[in-house]
């Protein structure tokens, strides 16, 4: 029965552990999980979105599963899609949501291909524990209330959204009971008929309604041609260990390994010194620039993964990198690995929530199509069925053929720093998993540090000579959040966002 569990709230991990204890493995206690978290952590994620997650059996190795979300075509000449503001205290952030910011779901389609592929138990038996939670209700941690509590705008955008977040004329707190009975019959429904009850049966008949209704673009046609995509991974070593993450058109994966291969060999010094500083900042800004120059104009080209085996063109990076050492940055995330060693790491995501609720099943859907971040090019420029890019990257590391390391990262633009900073204090700093995601973070964007503190005065004052720098005055979630397990059943869960851990002996 042991296993090990770094989850984003107390209540995801609880369902993850309670699946255990009933003797499933690792995959049906993600299946459990993530069916529980967008109840636990709902201004994170929702089965109306999408994520990534990356497996690991010792019969079949690592595995990578994409079910992010797909861009349906643009049919409406003025679609329902209008800004909010999120006041943020220290800035005001402008979103996009309505019916027209809704891209094709795809958590449900993950979750069962999760369990088609390597469940142990009844489907039923695991959709229950989230079905149950629904139907007779829990309170909300502190943190998950004030996160709902900040984007009370888009909780209260539509009259069946405040019919769930604000029932009773008050938006719900870490004080309300609170439930999502629709939720919990959806489950039950989806336990004993599978996906294509969301994508080819009544469900997709009444999101295709709904979204007519409100001038959105999705129709059942979109969703029956939704597929989840099992892709070959990005794999790279990094001194003694091989490290394998998620392939494009997730940009994350590739930037993590590109940050690293720029690290490899590198002698970083102590944790928090002049050394591991000047090395991670121009590693990052290095890698800012190769995501500009190389990465997100290609990110559905089938041979950009082919570029980190380039040594000519790496040694150019190399020389840059060099070159500047002279002169001396809403999703959750689920680590799991059971008695056996199978591991899963899973990411998901729903941007921040389009404001609408799926008739008839208590979903909050995604407002991908309205995020800044995935639509580079302006809203509504992506053309039809294209998977839309991320920056998730569940992560897994190996030393001799066995898991060291299995993490990942909530966070935006920040997830690809808050990966490369554990990995380095785990495996370089030999923190523990729990220190390691603990320790300040250092993010670089747009030629500007961010820093954690942690870090001494004389360190800063250096990198001011070279870069603006903002220093946070607390660790802060806009750091990400970390959750990761390893090999010897350690763990670390970020209590920037509130994660934890559970531990069964």
């Amino acid at each position: 029965m042991r296993a090990v569990i770094a989850a984003g709230d107390r209540i995801t991990a609880k369902a993850a552990e309670e699946i255990i204890k009933k003797g499933g493995n690792a995959f049906d206690a993600a299946c459990a999980a993530l069916l529980a978290s967008p109840l636990a952590e709902p201004a994170l994620t929702s089965v109306g979105g999408g994520g990534f997650l990356s497996t690991f059996e010792e019969e079949r190795g690592v595995e990578f599963y994409d079910f992010f979300v797909d861009v349906p075509p643009n049919r409406v000449e003025n679609p329902d899609f209008f800004p909010i503001y999120v006041d943020f205290g220290s800035a005001v952030q402008e979103f996009h949501i309505g019916s027209g910011s809704i891209a094709i779901p795809g958590v449900i389609g993950g979750v069962y291909r999760l369990w088609m592929d390597k469940g142990s138990m009844p489907f039923i038996d695991i959709v229950s524990v989230a079905a149950k939670l629904a139907k007779e209700g829990f309170y909300l941690s502190k943190t998950q209330a004030s996160l709902v509590k900040l984007l009370e705008p888009i909780f209260t955008a539509t009259k069946e959204s405040r019919e769930i977040y604000a029932k009773s004329g008050s938006l719900i707190d870490e004080k309300t009971l609170f439930k999502n009975e629709e939720y919990g019959e959806f489950l039950l429904t989806f336990a004993k008929e599978g996906a294509d009850i969301f994508y080819k049966g009544e469900i997709a008949e009444s999101f295709e309604r709904f979204s007519i209704e409100n001038e959105g673009n999705i129709r059942k046609e979109d969703l029956e041609k939704y597929e989840v995509k099992k892709r070959d991974p990005i794999v790279f070593n990094f001194g003694k260990y091989k490290i394998f993450t998620n392939p494009p058109p997730s940009s994350g994966g590739i930037l993590i390994a590109f940050t690293l291969k720029l690290l490899e060999n590198r002698n970083l010094g102590k944790f928090g010194s002049i050394s591991h500083l000047k090395h991670l900042i121009e590693a990052m800004k290095i890698t800012a620039d190769f995501r500009k120059d190389h990465v997100n104009e290609h990110l559905h080209s089938d041979h950009l993964k082919e570029i980190l085996e380039n040594e000519h063109f790496m040694k150019n990076f190399q020389k840059s990198y060099e070159s500047r050492l002279n002169l001396w940055g809403n999703t959750t995330h689920l680590s799991i690995i059971d008695k056996d060693r199978n591991a899963v790491s899973v990411t998901t995501t729903n941007g921040e929530g389009s404001g609408y609720i799926l008739p008839n099943t208590g979903i909050m859907l995604n407002n991908m199509l309205g995020e800044e971040d995935l639509n580079p090019h302006g809203f509504f420029k992506w053309p039809p069925y294209v998977r839309l890019p991320s920056m998730m990257s569940p992560t897994m590391v190996f030393e001799n053929n066995e898991p060291k390391l299995i993490l990942g990262s909530a966070g935006s633009n920040r997830i690809r720093s808050a990966i490369v900073n554990v990995i380095l204090n785990n495996l370089i700093f030999n923190m523990d998993l729990q220190k390691s995601v603990d320790e300040g973070r250092v993010h670089f964007e747009n030629e500007e540090v961010f820093i954690e503190p942690g870090f001494s005065k004389e360190v800063i004052e250096k990198i001011e000579k070279f870069f603006k720098v903002s220093i946070f005055k607390e660790k802060n979630l806009f750091f990400g959040g970390v959750n990761a397990v390893s090999g010897d059943f350690d763990a670390g869960s970020d209590k920037r966002r509130g994660a934890v851990t559970v531990k069964i002996i």
